[in-house]
């Protein structure tokens, strides 16, 4: 085919989401047309795409034609949005998981060795469900050992020699060992952290040293059990507002708002925001005071409070039959180290007017049956620097957490960590949705089943973020369906 033709089937297909009201990625546009007849699988993906969301994604397009027809005809079935009869009593939000109320930690070195007990102990559960794992012996038995052998150790140190092989020092409760990984597969530990917990498959020696051939995470299993979930309606994210800073986008953040009454879009963007039933905040709802260098001269509201009441009073035109949940973040009037536990009464006394949930960060929450893991993400940065992936791409460093099923394993980099008995930042339960903010950006994505938000902000770039080469991509949300789990994005910023 000449390439005028190509563009002008290209612009066909464009055109034919348009007019569905459906917005269509570029990269999704050039799988598509990849498959042959444009305009055919350009229906078929609008068919069989859950719930006719608001834009189209290459992930979308890709679950389309790789998923079996029958799936996709079921999932189709229960999702479509023109058959569902919308409930009219209030959402069913139920905390799953929360340090709020449950933080019992002093600080003491006693209460350190707990909570990494407690992370080994968790993450160790979890990969000893892993069928390599089924043979695990304790570190210090391996190190004695000839032969094959399985551990799970925490990791400690990683060394990169010049001659190109790496180090590793892990250790368990019965005692730590060094792991040699060769040159040759060397490649496996490029993005081994400290602190987290790792299974090594190798061979052992009477000199103490293991040798290692595999490395393996607790990780989410490729197969899962689809949960049963009874929700009908959307639920909107929209993280980082920053109340009480000048550069807040309030005619943005207006439309927004006015969107959500149902005031502006399209007909089918009307009807979708008709039945947002939950919007969600993942933390820094406020600019905060003193959080980085000269932060005055960026405020226009400078008390604390005042800055939690201005937000209360634009949070008054969310429809009331919308529940609002409330994360705080480091911007936040809570302690800094993770977890963080919900906000104090006093600031939630400013919100008792409003149909509003606080939860601590992170925190796993039920919406209508969907399961949500809420963290604001302070340890993007961390991952970002660590494992040289761009804090840009947060949901790329969001699959390196479910791969860990750890949020901020690292102790002792930017993002503090609070010595709680029990390890907060272990993702134990597998969610439908995981949900980041705090890098400003927006990201759609999924991995092996969950999927993938980072949910923008409300906050053109400061001085600051200038300083640190940092570009915010503000005003969108993205709004996921309670019963598909799938999302879409609105954009307000134009």
């Amino acid at each position: 085919m000449s390439i005028p033709a190509k563009m002008d089937d290209r612009r066909k297909v464009i055109e034919y989401f348009q007019k569905q009201q459906v917005f269509i990625q570029s990269e999704a546009v050039d799988y598509l047309m990849q498959q042959g007849d444009c305009m055919s699988n350009a229906r078929r993906v609008l068919d069989c795409v859950d719930g006719k969301p608001l834009n189209i994604v290459l992930d979308d397009v890709k679950h389309v034609f790789q998923a079996g027809r029958h799936e996709q005809d079921e999932r189709a079935a229960s999702a479509d949005t023109s058959s569902i009869s919308f409930r009219e009593e209030p959402g069913q939000l139920e905390v799953l998981k929360d340090v709020t109320g449950n933080s019992c930690c002093e600080g003491t070195l006693t209460d350190f060795t707990k909570l990494f007990r407690d992370r080994y102990a968790q993450l160790h559960r979890l990969l000893r469900k892993r069928q390599e794992m089924k043979h695990v012996i304790p570190v210090k038995k391996a190190r004695e050992r000839d032969g094959a052998i399985s551990v799970i150790g925490i990791v400690d140190s990683v060394t990169r020699s010049s001659k190109g092989h790496v180090l590793m020092d892990i250790e368990d409760e019965s005692g730590g060992a060094t792991v040699y990984i060769p040159e040759e597969d060397a490649g496996m530990a490029d993005t081994l952290v400290e602190d987290e917990v790792i299974g090594v498959i190798g061979i052992g020696g009477r000199d103490g040293l293991l040798i290692a051939q595999q490395l393996l995470r607790p990780d989410v299993p490729v197969h899962q059990t689809r949960r049963r979930r009874n929700g009908n309606g959307y639920a909107a994210f929209a993280s980082d507002i920053h109340i009480g800073s000048k550069t807040f986008l309030e005619k943005e953040w207006k439309k927004f708002m006015r969107w959500m009454n149902g005031e502006v879009g399209t007909s089918r963007q009307q009807e979708v925001a008709r039945h947002i039933r939950y919007l969600i905040i993942p933390g820094d709802v406020v600019e905060g005071v003193g959080i980085y260098p000269n932060q005055e001269q960026d405020l226009y509201i400078e008390d604390i409070y005042e800055q939690y009441r201005a937000l209360a009073e634009e949070l008054s035109a969310v429809p009331r039959d919308v529940t609002i949940v409330l994360q705080p973040g480091n911007h936040d009037a809570v302690r800094q180290a993770l977890p963080q536990p919900a906000f104090e009464d006093d600031v939630q006394r400013i919100f008792s007017d409003l149909n509003v949930v606080f939860v601590g960060n992170p925190a796993s929450v039920r919406l209508d049956g969907l399961e949500v893991l809420l963290y604001h993400g302070q340890s993007l940065f961390d991952f970002s620097t660590r494992i040289g992936v761009n804090q840009n791409q947060p949901t790329e460093i969001m699959k390196h957490m479910l791969m860990r099923r750890h949020m901020a394993p690292i102790y002792g980099e930017i993002t503090p960590l609070a010595p709680e008995q029990q390890d907060y930042m272990v993702i134990d339960r597998i969610p439908d949705v995981f949900v980041t903010g705090h890098v400003h950006t927006t990201a759609i994505d999924s991995y092996r089943g969950v999927q993938l938000i980072n949910a923008s902000t409300w906050q053109s770039q400061t001085d600051y973020q200038r300083m640190m080469n940092f570009m915010p991509d503000p005003a969108k949300v993205p709004i996921v369906s309670l019963g598909s789990g799938r999302a879409s994005l609105m954009d307000f910023s134009a």
